[in-house]
């Protein structure tokens, strides 16, 4: 397997751990990170952000900074995002097959 490095997406941050997990839709159009500030940002398939999302906590009485994403993954039919966190939650998020389309949380396990 050979890699070619083709552009930086997202510049480098002061701190550690900023990129928690990404994802790559199974269609191969988007490209999902989750920042360490609880957020979600979308890439295309050339690089360009498209979109971006912030995630919620469990319990939100617990507020903003009482958890951490720890992974992502995407539907087979790319349209679903599913997130886990350390708060014991998977809340799975619809993307929508087009750009732009509103996000929203239609479960959580």
């Amino acid at each position: 397997m050979q890699l070619k490095y083709l552009q930086t997406i997202l510049e480098a941050q002061d701190g550690e751990a900023r990129i928690v997990a990404l994802s790559w839709s199974p269609n191969n159009q988007k490209l999902a990170v989750a920042t360490s500030d609880r957020q979600i940002l979308l890439f295309d398939e050339k690089g360009e952000k498209r979109d971006r999302f912030s995630t919620k906590p469990a319990d939100p009485e617990a507020g903003k900074k009482s958890y951490v994403i720890k992974g992502i993954a995407f539907s087979p039919d790319s349209t679903k995002l599913a997130v886990g966190q350390s708060d014991c939650i998977v809340y799975v998020y619809k993307l929508g097959e087009k750009w732009g389309e509103k996000k929203v949380c239609v479960g959580d396990f």
